[in-house]
C-alpha cells in the first residue's frame, strides 16, 4: 500500500513517540510508576501518539486492525491502566508499522521489537582438575 505524505508524516510521528513508550516499558514497572518524572514522559508519549493517531487516515487505520486503535485513543485514567496500555499499544505500533516505512531514510534507524537479540553462548562447565593422589592412584593401574 502507497501510504500518502500526509500519513508518512503522521506515521514518522507516531513511531517516534512509540519508541520512547516502548524504552519506557523495557524498564521495571515499579521503577516507572514510582517516579513521578517517568509517568509523565509515559503520559506525554501515549498523548503524542493518540493525536498522531488521530492525523492517520481512515483507510490506513482501517486496514491495519491489528493495532488497538480504540486503546490507544482512549486516556488511561490510573497510572497502571498508563502502563498495562503503553507495554500493549507501544511495541503493537511498532511491529505493525514500522514496515509501512521500509525504504525510508528517517525510518532507518527505527526500533525493532521482534529483532532477534543476540545472547551469548554458555561456556561448558569447567571439570575439576584432578587431585595429585588421584592422578596417584590411576597412574599405578
Amino acid at each position: 500500500m502507497a501510504v500518502s505524505v500526509r500519513d508518512k508524516k503522521a506515521l514518522l510521528t507516531l513511531l517516534e513517540q512509540a519508541q520512547l513508550v516502548y524504552l519506557l516499558t523495557r524498564l521495571p514497572k515499579k521503577q516507572v510508576l514510582d517516579d513521578p518524572n517517568d509517568v509523565t514522559r509515559l503520559e506525554a508519549g501515549l498523548a503524542a501518539m493518540r493525536a498522531a493517531a488521530r492525523d492517520l487516515s481512515a483507510a490506513l487505520r482501517e486496514k491495519y486492525t491489528a493495532v488497538q486503535w480504540d486503546e490507544l485513543a482512549a486516556k488511561p485514567d490510573s497510572p497502571d491502566l498508563l502502563w498495562r496500555r503503553a507495554k500493549r499499544v507501544g511495541p503493537q505500533v511498532l511491529r505493525e508499522l514500522r514496515p509501512l516505512l521500509a525504504g525510508e531514510p528517517e525510518a532507518a534507524f527505527m526500533l525493532d521489537p521482534n529483532a532477534e537479540t543476540v545472547k551469548k553462548a554458555k561456556e561448558a562447565p569447567r571439570r575439576a582438575r584432578p587431585s595429585p593422589a588421584s592422578r596417584r592412584r590411576s597412574a599405578r593401574r
